[in-house]
């Protein structure tokens, strides 16, 4: 029986294990921390739970796919529920704008914000355009383990609007500010800024708008628990709290990994779920990977990292489940995060409050996950002089409490992102989608240099984001199968 190692339990790695054992590959999973999922780890304390990662997902059947070609009912393993009206979007001048996966709602809303300027605004036809942009990308971007262009593959490009910022593109569609900066956000979905960031990823829009928010019943991180439980029934070993220190490769070839210094374990192939852009150079020695040097911040643009904290209250705040509320100047916080590598003076802050959806993930009170964008580097500012900044601009949108209404308080900087995920200068993305190169050729799901190690992750092809993660882990497990034999 052919041994893989999978090194790292994030999405993509989970995906993989599951895939391959269910196959009849021998798989251990090994982990440097405690828990599986990487980014998506649950944070518990006494009355509150918080999802640390993707609070927000979107096409739900990639995960349960996972589960069902393997043999299994996803819905015994998690539980997504489709959020409506999932995202409360907040102005500097009281206005609102709610986002909503129906179609006339959505049409509503926008008639309501913009009165008698609605037909200025091109709801419908903006949506049909991010619908044509993803089936586009589903077709010839997501069903692929690599972006080597092709032919065909280049007519398509040329139609998803990859010369054509974000920004740009809803501001052919729309007129008032506010509609075009609530879309822009989408552009940090994958840690970059709408005003460079190809128009492509107005597919988001459609992911959210026309597909459906979701969310898993108990905390987004059961999606990895499931991952987890059913690749533990096939017999996939696990091995949490003890980190890869070094992938032996001998001729092109990996044909062990080290763990904690110490223990050698051989393998047949690799599967490396993690940071690529850190991990592939700490792994695997320089002459083994000539076409992989080091990565800099000159060569490989970052893709922005997150300030979060998390607080758990004694009350109800009467917030949505998702919630945003912007700055005035969002030209100028993407300048400060990517131009001038400094936190925004007045930075549009999240807060997820999934207990409004399900009250066991604050049975205490609300459990608030506050996230503002943070610039992707290896110093840090005052945690302390920020999070009042932060909550001074809260309170200009009336959300506020006192001190002894919190319960439970942490705070989440890039450097702690650094430190437990090995994150390239803390970013959440690995790469920033910035540039053409960051956006459409990220490296594919194998290496170059070693014929049978291969990535997962968000920093490879199709790129950051639960559900891609999910797919990369995939790609990487159907190319094993292939190259693979089960035995000699």
């Amino acid at each position: 029986m052919k041994h893989i190692a999978i090194i790292g339990a994030g999405l993509g790695g989970l995906s993989a294990a599951v895939t391959l054992a269910a196959r009849g590959y021998d798989v251990t999973v090994i982990e440097k921390n405690e828990h599986v999922g990487g980014k998506l780890m649950p944070i518990i304390t006494d009355g509150h739970r918080f999802d640390f990662g993707p609070n927000t997902i979107t096409m739900p059947d990639v995960f349960r796919s996972v589960i069902r070609n393997s043999g299994a009912n996803p819905d015994d393993y998690f539980e997504l529920v489709k959020l409506e009206s999932h995202t409360v979007n907040h102005f500097s001048d009281g206005s609102t704008f709610t986002f909503d996966s129906d179609r006339e709602k959505m049409e509503a809303e926008v008639r309501r914000l913009t009165g008698d300027k609605a037909d200025k605004n091109q709801l419908a036809a903006y949506l049909d355009e991010a619908e044509k942009l993803f089936e586009i990308a589903n077709h010839r971007f997501f069903t692929r383990m690599d972006s080597k262009i092709d032919t065909g593959l280049w007519a398509d490009m040329m139609k998803v609007h990859p010369l054509k910022s974000l920004h740009a593109l809803h501001k052919k569609y729309f007129k008032d500010p506010r509609i075009i900066q609530a879309l822009d956000r989408y552009a940090t979905y994958i840690g970059s800024s709408p005003y460079v960031t190809p128009g492509t990823f107005a597919l988001i829009s459609h992911l959210e708008l026309n597909d459906g928010v979701y969310f898993a019943k108990g905390g987004n991180w059961t999606i990895a628990k499931g991952f987890a439980k059913r690749a533990s029934e096939l017999g996939v070993e696990f091995r949490l709290g003890h980190e890869v220190t070094k992938i032996e490769v001998t001729n092109g070839k990996a044909h062990a990994v080290v763990i904690d210094h110490e223990e050698v374990m051989s393998c047949d192939a690799v599967l490396l779920n993690g940071e690529l852009l850190t991990q592939y150079p700490r792994l695997v020695d320089a002459m083994d990977r000539p076409s992989f040097p080091v990565p800099t911040r000159d060569t490989i643009e970052p893709s922005v990292s997150a300030f979060v904290i998390m607080v758990g209250l004694n009350k109800r705040l009467n917030l949505a489940h998702h919630n945003v509320y912007f700055s005035d100047d969002y030209e100028a916080e993407f300048r400060a995060l990517f131009e001038e590598e400094r936190y925004a003076d007045e930075p549009t802050i999240y807060i997820s409050n999934s207990a409004h959806t399900d009250p066991s993930m604050g049975e205490a009170g609300d459990n608030l996950f506050i996230l503002v964008n943070a610039p992707a580097h290896m110093t840090d500012i005052d945690a302390e002089t920020y999070e009042h900044l932060i909550r001074r601009r809260l309170r200009t949108f009336g959300v506020d409490w006192e001190d002894s209404d919190v319960l439970f308080h942490r705070r989440v900087t890039p450097l702690d992102l650094t430190r437990d995920f090995y994150a390239y200068y803390g970013a959440l993305y690995g790469t920033s989608a910035n540039s053409k190169k960051g956006a459409f050729f990220r490296p594919s799901a194998r290496s170059e240099d070693v014929s049978n190690i291969w990535f997962a992750g968000g920093s490879t092809h199709p790129g950051g984001g639960s559900p891609m993660v999910t797919l990369s882990g995939q790609f990487a497990a159907r190319s094993m199968l292939e190259d693979i034999p089960l035995t000699i």
